[in-house]
């Protein structure tokens, strides 16, 4: 939705260029569009068919094309009965329960079964949830006939769970998992309603491994294409392309298509190949506040903390460009982390000490506290390499990285150094709040490369 807002805007607002940035797999057949119905308001249609046809360039080929979309895919022999009846009937009623937390303490219990053979409920909270569920199920099976069986068998699974005097636990997962199943069709079903999707056979398909799927015919159009094809038909010329900020002297790989667009017929518009030969690496960004302790407290913080006299760091190539404005200061802003546990302090000692790379450097007694730590991500734990540019900067609080030479998580600010934040820049709120900030930003050396390129084009032009 919000792509499609920028294109509001843009058709609105009308400005002389334009620049959109968004993840590197945004051509991928992942990212598309649904056609859907056209809407008594048509000012803000970008997805009807007959929104589609307005566009001068539209083709057939490219912008939109079938499609299916697979509402549920089972053998469960209760479900597949009673979606024979819904089809035949044509009428799917509501999801029987919304609140994703009722439905994922659900799934919770599925899986304390598979892990352990246990269904107990071991929390209070847990109790409460079970018997408030147990009421929404008895209203939801007085008004819907067709699924009341279904419903009816969660209810009583889940009356005699509370009461804790079960004896077949299996019949409870029984029903659990057939409730999982036709919740999650009836949910995805009403979120094609809800989106006005254009769709239609909506049928049981038996596929070449003897599944069961119940299926619909859609209409989708690939989300760039329809971009450019839309940004031409409102009078831009355009170009797009995904880029690496490692090129534009930023001392990290994070690649992002970027779309850049202008309000003239320009020839030769494209975009940037890179601003730079040199690649910028973690040591550029942050090797002079390797000696200053990261602080953890944000009403405390003391911001007089760097030796702006140190000779040996201000001959890092990128020290004058970070220390802009504060060239003669003691200052420096956002150098706070979070306050580690003993046994994070731990896990970052013993990665340091084994020259390790991430969290599966760890001794298995180390990694004890995840529940399955062979699922656990390379960035996790990641610790970075001085001489390369650093990975994606994502929430590294979240990931815990760890800094190359130090058994330490990294600061907000040596975050924001491998964005390519100037120290003069100040982030706000609290301490997960501006790692979040940091991570969601475009970095600034490309959002500069990017403007004085589009600059050119709006300066040689008529």
């Amino acid at each position: 939705q919000l792509v499609k807002e920028f294109v509001r805007a843009i058709r609105d607002i009308k400005p002389v260029a334009f620049l959109m940035e968004n993840v590197k797999t945004m051509h991928s057949p992942v990212h598309k569009f649904f056609v859907t119905k056209e809407p008594d308001n048509k000012l803000n249609d970008f997805s009807s068919i007959q929104h589609l046809e307005e566009i001068n360039e539209f083709n057939n080929d490219t912008i939109y094309q079938d499609d299916i979309i697979e509402l549920l895919t089972s053998n469960n022999q209760t479900i597949l009965k009673l979606v024979a009846i819904l089809l035949e009937e044509n009428y799917f009623p509501s999801p029987i329960v919304k609140d994703t937390s009722l439905i994922s303490l659900l799934r919770t219990l599925k899986k304390r079964f598979e892990k352990s053979g246990n269904l107990s409920i071991k929390k209070t909270k847990e109790l409460l949830q079970i018997k408030n569920l147990t009421k929404d199920l008895y209203l939801y099976e007085s008004n819907h006939a067709h699924v009341s069986q279904i419903v009816e068998d969660l209810r009583f699974s889940l009356s005699q769970l509370s009461k804790e005097d079960f004896v077949d636990s299996s019949k409870i997962i029984d029903s659990i998992v057939t409730f999982d199943e036709l919740n999650r069709l009836l949910t995805r079903y009403q979120e094609m309603i809800d989106e006005d999707l254009e769709f239609s056979n909506l049928k049981l398909v038996l596929d070449d491994s003897n599944t069961f799927k119940v299926q619909a015919s859609v209409y989708s159009y690939n989300v760039v294409d329809y971009l450019h094809s839309i940004f031409r038909h409102y009078g831009y010329t355009v170009t797009s392309d995904v880029l690496d900020s490692s090129d534009f002297d930023v001392p990290q790989k994070r690649k992002r298509f970027i779309m850049l667009g202008i309000r003239k017929d320009v020839t030769n518009f494209n975009l940037p190949l890179k601003s730079s030969e040199t690649t910028r690496t973690v040591r550029d960004a942050i090797k002079d506040l390797e000696d200053v302790e990261p602080q953890t407290e944000i009403e405390d913080y003391n911001q007089n903390v760097y030796s702006f006299n140190n000779p040996s760091i201000n001959k890092l190539p990128m020290t004058r460009y970070y220390r802009m404005g504060l060239e003669q200061s003691n200052v420096l802003f956002n150098h706070i982390n979070t306050r580690s546990t003993p046994l994070i302090k731990k896990r970052y000692q013993q990665i340091k000490d084994k020259d390790g790379k991430n969290f599966h450097s760890l001794s298995e007694d180390m990694k004890s506290s995840y529940s399955d730590p062979t699922r656990t991500q390379n960035t996790v734990y990641l610790r970075l390499k001085y001489d390369e540019p650093s990975p994606t900067v994502v929430n590294v609080r979240k990931s815990m990285w760890q800094h190359p030479n130090k058994a330490r998580a990294l600061s907000v600010r040596e975050a924001a150094r491998l964005q390519s934040f100037q120290d003069s820049f100040v982030f706000l709120g609290r301490k997960d709040e501006q790692y979040q900030q940091v991570g969601n930003a475009v970095p600034p050396l490309l959002a500069k490369a990017l403007a004085l390129h589009l600059l050119i084009f709006l300066d040689t032009s008529d």
